[in-house]
């Protein structure tokens, strides 16, 4: 009978039902307790998901949540009290003020490069934007010269394409047919990643500062009340893909974020100018990851994102989660405690 019992509650799934109510019931309370800014307005200059978004789009949104942390972990969040990066994650993208014009738009990141930081950093060069696709007739007019070249969407993930001028022909026509879906598509609407709506779409062409035999590596900072959570480092994307989590202080924690760790790698020269420039940026949000490279001794910031995976994602690592939930201390979440 015992056993019989044991297996009942192992196997026992909260309805889809169950797991909404959830969320909307923590709405209810955060907003009924004014947890987390909600019975004040937003600071002059930013804007909060609960601003731009209507209450039951803001429960909806936080259900996804609820059963992605149930999904990953087979424990229902606690978002009154949270823990947990994800948790957090979840909050802050639709309560936490985030400034405006949101830096998740790639063409104006060097906005949020504060004055004395630019001598340590600046944004990759922009060669050439454009609110229409983009074609060869475009580029040509634009008298670009010889080289490698990254196409990019500025307001969405995962819409960039490898470019060399000259391109063939066929080359050329496919480009244009894809960033014209790429103009057309509003991302983030999903996810509830309600800045990108807020952004005008452009195309447009930056350099490719990786070295013609290798990709760049790839530093992705997760800063949370000003401060790294985690370091993430992205290896051989095209081949054997390793995803490296580092602390603030560079030990490695060998969990998954979101995909396979590797073994990890020395500590860099350059990681402590990295830490500055990443939590320099990172301190103008309640949590935003700081994309960064390192070419010739330079740092170029990549992009600031708001909401890493969209939240659609929490880290394969409870472990992870937790002690990136830790080190994320600000006065956000203090007024939730």
């Amino acid at each position: 009978m015992a056993a019989r019992s044991k297996s009942s509650v192992e196997l026992y799934q909260p309805s889809s039902f169950e797991l909404r109510q959830v969320a909307k019931t923590s709405v209810k309370e955060i907003f009924d307790r004014g947890l987390f800014g909600t019975n004040t307005a937003a600071p002059h200059g930013t804007l909060r998901g609960i601003d731009v978004l209507p209450r039951q789009v803001c429960v909806q949104k936080l259900s996804r949540a609820v059963k992605i942390y149930f999904g990953k972990y087979g424990k229902v969040p606690n978002f009154l009290n949270p823990d947990g990066f994800y948790e957090k994650l979840s909050l802050a993208k639709l309560f936490a003020p985030i400034p405006m014009p949101s830096a998740a738009d790639k063409l104006a990141v060097d906005h949020y490069i504060p004055e004395a930081l630019e001598a340590k950093v600046k944004p990759i060069p922009t060669v050439w934007s454009s609110r229409f696709p983009i074609s060869d007739e475009a580029l040509g007019a634009a008298n670009l010269p010889e080289g490698r070249y990254y196409a990019k969407l500025n307001s969405g993930a995962g819409s960039v394409k490898k470019v060399t001028l000259p391109m063939a022909k066929e080359d050329a026509t496919e480009l244009e047919k894809q960033s014209a879906g790429w103009l057309e598509h509003s991302h983030g609407t999903k996810a509830g990643e309600w800045w990108y709506s807020l952004i005008g779409n452009r195309v447009f062409l930056e350099h490719d500062l990786s070295d013609e035999d290798e990709s760049l590596t790839d530093w992705k900072f997760h800063v949370g009340g000003g401060r790294i959570l985690a370091i993430q480092l992205d290896l051989d994307r095209q081949s054997r893909h390793r995803q490296l989590v580092f602390d603030r202080n560079f030990n490695f924690i060998d969990e998954e974020l979101f995909f396979r760790s590797g073994s990890p790698i020395s500590r860099p020269t350059f990681i402590g100018d990295m830490i500055e420039v990443a939590e320099g940026i990172g301190r103008q949000f309640e949590f935003a990851r700081v994309d960064l490279y390192h070419k010739n001794r330079q740092i170029y910031l990549g992009e600031i994102t708001l909401c890493p995976m969209g939240g659609l994602k929490a880290p394969n690592s409870f472990e992870l989660n937790t002690l990136m939930g830790q080190a994320w201390q600000s006065a956000f979440f203090g007024s939730g405690r």
